[in-house]
């Protein structure tokens, strides 16, 4: 039985595409385009801007960390820092340019990523085509330590993926959400840069 047919035989079924549209921002125009193999073009700033997402994250924590770090050293006055020295409070230079160094290497690793990435989708948008898998979909989630501010807090950055047939799609915490557990999806994505296009129930 296909997707329409179940969904039109179960009255009481409730239809998981517009929760799945809304949380992965594609329109059902975008997802017409999709099934027939096309990238639509509303789609290209979203994928542009979701290839440069890990530059934006780890620029901002930089940036937020230097900005902390330059208020700290221009208004707290040397007097404070010297008392808490004296104090055993010895570390916090330490700490300072560890959590320094965690930044701008994180911050190199993402440039690199998203140039990479940026690169493929490129080839893709020139191409103009999409790609389609479908099986059983499952949710997975990694957690990572926070960068900056949140590093000194102890908070974690979280990963969120789509998974079907050993292949990984990135989306965000909605996205990640939205998906029903267990059940057959058809998902539309990028073929060199393997990012998220829009999916459907299978």
């Amino acid at each position: 039985m296909s997707y329409i047919e179940y969904v039109t035989a179960d009255a009481n079924f409730e239809d998981p595409l517009p929760d799945l549209a809304r949380a992965n921002r594609f329109t059902m125009a975008d997802l017409e385009l999709n099934r027939s193999g096309k990238i639509s073009d509303t789609q290209w700033m979203r994928l542009l801007l979701r290839a440069l997402e890990p530059v934006r994250y780890t620029g901002g924590a930089l940036f937020g960390w230097l900005l902390c770090c330059f208020v700290v050293k221009t208004f707290v006055p040397r007097i404070v820092l010297w008392i808490m020295a004296m104090l055993g409070v010895k570390g916090i230079g330490i700490l300072f340019g560890v959590v320094t160094l965690a930044c701008v290497g994180a911050f190199l690793i993402a440039a690199l990523k998203s140039a990479r990435t940026t690169a493929l989708l490129m080839v893709d948008l020139n191409a103009g085509k999409a790609a389609c898998i479908e099986g059983r979909v499952s949710p997975s989630r990694e957690d990572e330590q926070g960068l900056g501010m949140a590093r000194l807090y102890g908070e974690k950055h979280t990963h969120h993926w789509y998974v079907v047939k050993n292949e990984h799609f990135e989306v965000d915490q909605q996205a990640h959400a939205a998906l029903p557990h267990g059940g057959q999806f058809r998902l539309y994505y990028t073929p060199k840069s393997k990012l998220l296009l829009s999916i459907e129930p299978k």
